[in-house]
């Protein structure tokens, strides 16, 4: 174990403490897990929509935007599901 190590360990300890540093905690890597989540849907969106733009005929067309709809709906849902674990994590820690 390195020095950075145990100087992280200790912070980590000394936020965790506090219940107002467990909501902050808690609130950090929610919001940090939505931007790499919205960040991935977006880049999945783009690739399937370049898909509808390569496509040659009807079934290619058909696939590209089931595809489409696909990677919105699944993106939703994950989304969605680490907001509401995240907001059941606050809730939880509250007195």
């Amino acid at each position: 174990m390195r020095l950075w190590h145990l100087v992280v360990f200790i912070l980590v300890l000394g936020i965790v403490r506090d219940t107002v540093g467990r909501i902050a905690l808690i609130i950090f890597f929610t919001v940090l897990g939505e931007v790499v989540l919205g960040t991935t849907a977006v880049l999945a969106l783009f690739q399937t929509i370049g898909a509808i733009g390569m496509a040659r005929g009807l079934f290619e067309h058909g696939q590209a935007v089931a595809a489409t709809t696909l990677a919105l709906i699944i993106a939703t849902m994950i989304m969605s599901m680490g907001l509401f674990i995240g907001a059941w994590l606050v809730q939880a820690v509250l007195p």
